[in-house]
């Protein structure tokens, strides 16, 4: 088998932007994407997807996928790890990990569609059950967050994750008021998306201890691996990260620094399922947890699914939810060309599953992504 052709759909997003505290203020997370077809001589195509945060930064991801594909055309994709480990040769070089991610993903596709298999049973199979967080949008009152989470918790999600990064009074305020508000049994955990410094951070992270809050996400420069290993040695509440980080192989620094309890690598940016599949051995080795970080399209989203499925370190996965005004938060809404869409959505026990379709198991309507497409990039042999 050889791949004959790569294309890249340059995709405008279905949603509206969130807005999120970073360490240059506020910035907008648009759900843009670029949708990866890699198609082969006999037949079989598969799909992979990727993201940039914003359609101009996208355009920049299409094209690289462009390039990258250079080196995967005329070459067999079922040996995923050798295809893997030689576009990783150019992309250490040109930072293109989204591409690299979205490529794995969709060789993985074809993969589990040759075997006649969902990507998880390749993977090793089903582990623990994987349950759904919710990740809730900045700019919500303590009374709407209140509000939002018994909704949540209504439709079967067991926390909520909150965006902080806005001031150290403000944070350990909304901590102190949210956290006894929350229905019974539901979580809380905060996000600071690196804006803190080290002082600064550990102030909020003392009131999250506290009052019990399930982790506190990248409170600063992530990067700072004895600073993160400061605050997880001193304080009670897990520190997470992990999404800014490529490939597998930062994780053995920060487990050997023990500078995070919970890794959330994000199979569009670490390097697609062969990436985060890697994390999470590693994670499991060193009795830490596994989160997959899935704020992006609905495509990535799906493969997540499979290797949160297969991992024993991962009972908990992260779930867009990025407006109030939806009818249900447990419905993927983060893209529209995908018709199987309640096979990824949160059940009424409040898990996840993968399809058990061959591959990611994703059906693509590929009428509605034409209505969304902004370009079309290839290359073939």
């Amino acid at each position: 088998m050889k791949i004959t052709r790569v294309a890249a759909h340059l995709l405008r997003s279905v949603v509206k932007p969130a807005l999120l505290p970073d360490q240059a203020g506020l910035r907008s997370l648009e759900i843009s994407a670029v949708l990866v077809e890699v198609e082969t001589d006999v037949g079989v195509t598969g799909v992979g997807e990727s993201f940039y945060r914003s359609l101009e930064d996208n355009r920049f991801l299409a094209e690289s996928v462009r390039a990258m594909g250079r080196h995967v055309v005329g070459k067999d994709p079922l040996d995923v790890s050798q295809r893997w480990q030689e576009l990783y040769v150019h992309v250490k070089r040109s930072g293109a990990y989204g591409a690299l991610s979205a490529l794995d993903e969709a060789m993985w596709d074809i993969k589990g569609k040759v075997a006649g298999r969902p990507i998880y049973q390749l993977l090793g199979g089903k582990t623990t059950p994987v349950r759904a967080y919710a990740t809730y949008p900045l700019g919500q009152s303590i009374e709407e967050a209140v509000e939002g989470a018994h909704w949540l918790a209504e439709h079967g999600f067991q926390l909520m994750k909150i965006p902080v990064g806005r001031g150290v009074d403000h944070d350990r305020k909304v901590v102190r008021e949210l956290v006894p508000r929350l229905p019974k049994g539901f979580g809380l955990a905060i996000d600071a998306n690196t804006t803190y410094s080290f002082s600064d951070a550990f102030a909020v992270a003392e009131t999250a201890s506290e009052h019990g809050v399930a982790w506190f996400e990248e409170p600063i420069e992530h990067m700072d691996l004895q600073g993160m290993a400061e605050l997880n040695r001193r304080l009670s509440v897990p520190i997470a990260g992990y999404q800014t980080f490529n490939t597998h192989y930062p994780a053995v620094e920060l487990l050997k620094a023990n500078a995070l309890d919970v890794y959330q690598p994000s199979l569009d940016y670490v390097g697609g399922v062969t990436a985060a599949q890697r994390v999470g051995v590693l994670v499991e080795a060193f009795g830490k947890r596994l989160v997959p970080h899935t704020m992006g399209p609905i495509v990535n989203f799906a493969a997540s699914l499979h290797v949160a499925a297969a991992q024993r370190a991962c009972t908990l996965i992260e779930f867009p939810v990025l407006s109030r005004d939806v009818e249900n938060p447990g419905r993927v809404h983060t893209g529209t060309y995908v018709t199987n869409v309640e096979e990824i959505s949160l059940r009424e026990d409040g898990t996840l599953l993968p399809p058990e379709r061959p591959g990611i198991g994703v059906e693509i309507d590929w009428e509605a992504v034409r209505s969304v497409q902004e370009a079309e990039l290839s290359v073939q042999g």
